[in-house]
């Protein structure tokens, strides 16, 4: 038998299905996600529809986990199968741990905006959020770029130097700075407008700015990450949700490990670590 664990976002409906037992950690069995509306006609074919797929009847799944913004779609029970809701915010600890195979950790969650969740064997706690996230990229796209297309804006980025638009640590001086290599930010977008850089920003086209843009979203979010690890003595910060898809997001994290000595993790299936943490927040409430 299996589990469904639903995670409706305010942009995506992310969905993991795991089967209990089967292995140590329990990674999804099969995971989908599709655009969140207010139809719940749309999720109902969805769902089947995921299910087709996956060639597994309704009845071979015993229970569904629901939880984010749009829980309220899901009702008391789907396709006849018992639905109960579960509080995001232990979701999203619950999920983060699980993926990571770690005992604590700073849990982040990237959807439209950014949620911090202290995780540890003892307890779920929120921390706190920012609304920084993917609704930014797709906002800012859109006025900068023409398009609030993620996959547009990936594409664009792919080509992009961030030198065109974003005023670096190597920029400013030429001295070694300790722990902060020369290309590390230290202005976002600021070459646009600064005079000294003039020559160097009339470079710059939509892949530039693309490139910037992500990476602007990244590092905030990673910046705040750090500073509420500072503040919570955690070591391992794990990200889960869409924007952890970004392409970019490997290279850059890379460099807070480095620059901050932390452990930034993106774990396999992060896209669907709450969706995933919904499965097993209301295992223990069984």
């Amino acid at each position: 038998m299996f589990r469904l664990g639903l995670d409706f976002g305010s942009t995506l409906t992310k969905m993991a299905l795991i089967k209990p037992g089967v292995k140590d950690k329990p990674f999804p069995q099969a995971v989908f996600k599709y655009k969140t509306n207010d139809h719940p006609g749309d999720f109902h074919n969805a769902l089947v529809d995921f299910l087709k797929r996956e060639n597994i009847p309704p009845d071979a799944i015993e229970h569904i986990s629901a939880t984010g913004t749009h829980a309220n779609m899901a009702k008391d029970n789907i396709l006849g199968i018992p639905v109960n809701k579960v509080p995001e915010v232990e979701s999203i600890g619950l999920g983060g741990l699980a993926l990571s195979g770690l005992d604590e950790a700073l849990v982040v969650n990237m959807g439209t905006g950014t949620t911090y969740v202290d995780a540890t064997a003892e307890g779920i706690h929120h921390l706190g959020g920012t609304g920084m996230g993917g609704g930014t990229l797709t906002g800012l796209g859109q006025c900068i770029l023409g398009t609030s297309s993620v996959r547009e804006i990936v594409r664009l980025a792919g080509h992009g130097k961030l030198e065109n638009v974003d005023l670096l640590i190597s920029d400013i001086t030429d001295q070694e700075l300790q722990n902060l290599p020369p290309i590390l930010t230290a202005a976002n977008f600021g070459k646009l407008a600064h005079q000294l850089y003039a020559k160097q920003a009339s470079l710059a086209g939509k892949e530039d700015l693309a490139r910037a843009l992500i990476n602007l979203v990244l590092q905030v979010i990673g910046s705040m990450a750090v500073m509420v690890c500072k503040g919570s003595n955690r070591r391992n910060v794990v990200f889960v949700g869409t924007l952890t898809s970004l392409p970019q997001i490997g290279e850059t994290y890379s460099i807070f490990s480095k620059v901050y000595g932390l452990q930034f993790i993106v774990p396999r299936f992060s896209v669907y670590g709450t969706a995933l943490g919904s499965t097993l927040v209301s295992a223990e409430e069984v």
